[in-house]
């Protein structure tokens, strides 16, 4: 990875290369930034860097030794840990991460950009949550206690900390007195999630959302959008570079169909449709449903400006444009409101790990009772679906 591949960022670079030229790297840092923010991306780019032999105008050479290395992510003495799930040949307990390293390296030179969502998908766990277990603690201190075989430095460089759980409390004292020329980055998007302990031992580095500038210039020129398409993507992303090139691709195409599927069943009523759609969605983890569910709430709110702009001033996609011209003549602004404030119920019930399925089943009859104006049109009919469903 390249600095000069990410758009903007200029100041977090410019720290990134001085800890280096000045040698004076922290032993332990943590760079936090949301999803969709460059902290991945820049931690990869940092540790190529580290490693180059022939840097270039502040950056990687990519052709040294060590960069064909360290930009293919085979680096020996560069070890990678994040959150998996069990492998089909062995125990939960004695899976880690090399286990996954294919899917790691894969998803990389695809998408240095990519979700959690989309870690979830390459290693099939739609339906298990992945973590850091104590055999992938342990083999990190056993790694990072040999000596390297470069006669350079050691990183880890550890992705989603956040998923750690008590087992990181094994990590401390090499966080805290690491062996010599080793350095740990973690790479993290929601501080509150990791463990006091391993947060108090790192250097913090934040990373805030990309400005739509430098969005719409990566569009433009790593990924060939025309500019009236870049502009728009750039703004419906809201900073976050995984979005913005999910939009770039259409991704966003297969979420705003399935919004529709649901909200056609939901008009429809059809019991039969409806217990089909619940049942797909319990299907999925709770990351995944809550996705679809914030994604539902985006596409809401960019729907309104379609409906007062009459299509002229909205930021959605293609595809979403689509949709929202099926939609117009059964949902209005009162209805987007009402609809959305349910959504956001349900995902408060879902992360408070309610009955998936009752959950499912008792908003979608109230966003059916809201599409053919049964309600009040107000997200409190929802005790009416709850009650029906106790009844039956």
């Amino acid at each position: 990875m390249f600095f000069k591949t990410i758009p903007g960022k200029k100041e977090e670079k410019n720290k990134l290369i001085h800890q280096v030229t000045e040698d004076r790297i922290p032993h332990a840092q943590l760079f936090i930034g949301r999803e969709g923010s460059a902290n991945l991306a820049l931690a990869m780019a940092f540790v190529s860097y580290i490693y180059c032999q022939d840097r270039v105008d502040g950056d990687s050479c990519g052709v040294c030794a060590a960069c064909k290395l360290t930009h293919k992510q085979i680096h020996p003495d560069v070890h990678f840990s994040f959150p998996v799930v069990k492998s089909e040949s062995k125990k939960r307990e004695d899976t880690t991460s090399d286990d996954f390293l294919p899917q790691w390296r894969t998803i990389i030179q695809q998408n240095a950009f990519f979700t959690f969502y989309d870690w979830q998908q390459a290693i099939h766990a739609q339906t298990t949550k992945p973590n850091i277990n104590t055999k992938e603690c342990n083999d990190i201190i056993q790694k990072l206690s040999y000596q390297s075989f470069s006669d350079g430095p050691k990183v880890l460089l550890m992705w989603m900390p956040e998923f750690l759980g008590k087992e990181g409390n094994k990590l401390l004292k090499l966080i805290e007195e690491p062996t010599d020329n080793t350095y740990l980055i973690l790479v993290a998007n929601d501080q509150d999630k990791i463990l006091n302990t391993i947060l108090s031992r790192c250097q913090l580095m934040k990373f805030l959302p990309f400005h739509e500038e430098e969005l719409k210039d990566y569009l433009s020129t790593q990924m060939g959008l025309p500019n009236e398409a870049a502009t728009r993507i750039s703004r419906a992303a809201e900073g976050n570079i995984a979005k913005a090139v999910d939009g770039a691709k259409g991704a966003d195409k297969n979420q705003s169909s399935m919004l529709f599927d649901w909200l056609r069943i939901c008009y429809k009523g059809d019991s039969e449709e409806m217990t089909g759609f619940v049942n797909e969605m319990v299907g999925l983890s709770l990351d995944n449903q809550v996705r679809f569910l914030e994604y539902s709430l985006h596409f809401f709110e960019t729907y309104l400006g379609f409906l007062l702009t009459e299509g002229k001033g909205s930021y959605m996609t293609e595809g979403e444009k689509t949709v929202a011209e099926k939609m117009k003549s059964i949902i209005d602004r009162q209805k987007v409101e009402t609809i959305s404030a349910t959504i956001n119920q349900l995902i408060f019930y879902l992360n408070r790990n309610g009955n998936h399925k009752v959950n499912w089943m008792a908003d979608t009859i109230v966003v059916g009772d809201i599409l053919r104006n049964l309600t009040h049109t107000s997200p409190n009919s929802r005790i009416f679906a709850d009650e029906a469903l106790l009844i039956t």
